[in-house]
């Protein structure tokens, strides 16, 4: 499954307005939670919009646009691709960041209105709610229901239901109906559509049907703890590398142990202690605390926190990332509960540690009009700094500081968009000082040029680049830097591989921090001359110089 990109930078603060609008509303058009689109899913939500609001809905012209979106041509729509057509009709449309905002909150409220309607099987709020109750009643934790689990959660179902539901939701008959392809027990899938096509069946409100299944999962988390108040000892493992590498995703799982041998790269991994974690926890960034307090970090440290689920599909351990800002959001409360589980595989993986700034905060793409007339002042010389040189393997030294430059220059860093063909996406973000000296970003999609060697019938595109360019405005000094992550695509990675572990790699990186000072423009200036910094010095070609230098 793919998540959005986007969502791997919500630890870096509250995103931009615009951008954290669209990803709800892709969530809320995304109706079976895989993290695409499929073209029944766009039709129907915009169907019933479209009835919503008294207008004729013709099923051609959805499936146009549908396929408009699909740049790829999948048949699904992954969120970039819905982003990106999103705002080019918002821009055709003359919108300014206000009205877009309102205007998606508007839509985001009124599909999940519509998914509501549209029964149990759509309701968001029902999907998560019963996610949770199958990790509840999964008492062993491998990720599969038994039927010994089955039958020991009857009671405490019994006792909510009543009324409310069919007490035969979870009965003897029902198990052996749920279970189709007769493997004995039950799947999440196989969870979750028998509990639909008996909801289906129930003549009950959607808002009821929901408020009983949260007094299942108070009942049923009060039972699972039984007077717990922390997990068992949990082994803290961090990278063994001082300085570990960052790669790509499609070079990053090569050395990895796989299902057929899982030990194959823990030396890459050093156990550093172990932790007993409270219940209580709420978010990610408890967790995250309480092992910056084990490691002796300081608290200023970001770090990302990885553990291995129950097996999926019959495969390895799910590898998932820790996530969650706020309490009822994320994964905290499903990995306590499935670490307190005979079978839970007690370990987790840190890595990814970077220095949280405390004078940058972090600063949004310049949008619409505000980005054409920032464009309008990019009159001289860009200075490039491409990901690949600075980032991959050891990297490259970053250009002395300051990096002076001139009034209607433009600092520019290039950063991949997707990578191995599409498969895994990056997200980015900008944090910086200030925005007076130098602009916030103003991206600029860059398709990459094709080699003039015969490729491999395997071999597929180039993946696409943006540059983020940041014009000097006036003179003056700011300091900025720019971070790139795939962390949130380590789950999808894993399990596509068949990985036993997340990679030991890095999957975040940094490149900055950049200091910039802004002289004043003597002469005419240099337009449309671009330079790119090789590690040693400025030069036409990009790309790392043949010297390769450690990196500062």
């Amino acid at each position: 499954r793919r998540a959005p990109a986007a969502m791997a930078a919500a630890a870096a603060g509250k995103g931009d307005e615009v951008e954290v609008a669209l990803e709800n509303l892709f969530k809320a058009y995304d109706l079976d939670e895989s993290g695409e689109l499929s073209r029944d899913e766009f039709v129907k939500i915009e169907m019933r919009l479209a009835y919503e609001t008294g207008e004729v809905y013709k099923a051609d012209s959805g499936a146009a646009r549908m396929t408009l979106m699909d740049r790829n041509l999948s048949g699904t729509l992954d969120y970039e691709e819905f982003r990106t057509r999103c705002l080019t009709a918002y821009t055709e449309m003359g919108m300014t960041r206000p009205e877009i905002v309102e205007h998606v909150n508007k839509q985001v409220k009124l599909t999940l209105t519509e998914r509501a309607r549209m029964g149990p099987r759509y309701h968001a709020g029902i999907r998560q709610v019963l996610r949770v109750i199958f990790n509840l009643f999964d008492a062993s934790g491998d990720g599969n229901l038994s039927p010994e689990e089955w039958i020991a959660a009857q009671k405490a179902v019994a006792m909510e239901v009543s009324d409310d539901l069919d007490e035969g939701w979870i009965d003897e008959a029902a198990f052996a109906a749920a279970d189709s392809n007769g493997d004995g027990v039950l799947d999440m899938e196989e969870f979750l559509e028998a509990s639909f096509s008996m909801f289906e069946g129930v003549k009950k409100r959607t808002d009821a049907i929901l408020t009983t299944l949260q007094r299942i999962v108070k009942v049923m988390e009060a039972q699972a703890n039984g007077g717990r108040k922390d997990t068992p000892p949990v082994s803290i493992y961090v990278q063994a590398d001082a300085k570990p590498e960052f790669q790509p995703p499609h070079a990053a799982w090569q050395d990895e142990g796989t299902e057929d041998d899982p030990d194959r790269n823990m030396k890459m991994w050093s156990k550093v202690g172990e932790v007993a974690l409270p219940l209580n926890l709420a978010t990610a960034e408890d967790v995250a605390a309480l092992v910056r307090l084990l490691l002796k970090l300081p608290s200023d440290q970001w770090i990302s926190i990885f553990y291995c689920g129950p097996p999926r599909d019959g495969g390895p351990r799910s590898v998932s990332l820790l996530r969650g800002e706020r309490q009822g959001e994320g994964n905290t409360q499903t990995m306590l509960q499935y670490l307190t589980k005979p079978n839970a595989d007690l370990r987790l993986f840190v890595k990814n540690q970077r220095k949280r700034p405390s004078k940058l905060s972090r600063q949004p793409r310049a949008f619409l009009e505000e980005r054409d007339a920032l464009l309008a002042k990019r009159t001289g010389q860009c200075w490039g700094l491409d990901w690949e040189t600075q980032l991959v393997g050891d990297g490259m030294l970053l250009p002395p500081r300051p990096l002076i430059i001139k009034t209607g220059d433009s600092l520019v860093v290039e950063v991949p968009q997707t990578d191995d063909n599409g498969e895994y996406r990056y997200a980015t973000s900008v944090f910086m000082d200030r925005t007076d000296i130098i602009s916030k970003p103003v991206d600029e999609n860059i398709e990459p040029k094709k080699s003039k060697k015969k490729k491999k019938k395997t071999a597929g595109e180039p993946d696409p680049l943006v540059q983020l360019s940041f014009v000097a405005l006036k003179e003056g000094s700011c300091v900025m830097f720019v971070d790139m992550a795939w962390e949130d695509q380590e789950e999808r990675l894993c399990a596509t591989k068949r990985l036993t572990t997340p990679v030991a790699e890095n999957s975040v990186a940094r490149i900055g921090p950049i200091e910039v000072t802004v002289e004043k423009q003597a002469g005419k200036p240099d337009k449309g001359t671009f330079v790119w910094w090789n590690g040693e010095k400025w030069s036409n070609k990009k790309g790392p110089a043949k010297r390769k230098k450690k990196k500062r």
